[in-house]
């Protein structure tokens, strides 16, 4: 497992000019959607997570075509 940083975020809506704030932590790549995103200090949380992409959890709802 490996360490993340998530953060919530400050960043100046361009089409207002205000500046907002995210609602939850994100991180660095997820924040980047938003110009000139600044870390707001105090609010990190460190999660643990997974390095291998996790198999669907979901079970399978329908047959594929043709099956019986």
């Amino acid at each position: 497992m490996k360490q993340v940083e998530y953060w919530r975020w400050r960043y100046r809506d361009p089409q207002t000019g205000r500046v907002c704030r995210t609602m939850f932590q994100l991180t660095a790549e997820e924040a980047s959607k938003y110009p000139e995103a600044e870390r707001i200090p105090g609010s990190m949380l460190l999660k643990d997570v997974d390095e291998a992409p996790s198999a669907p959890t979901r079970p399978r709802m329908f047959r594929p075509a043709g099956a019986k």
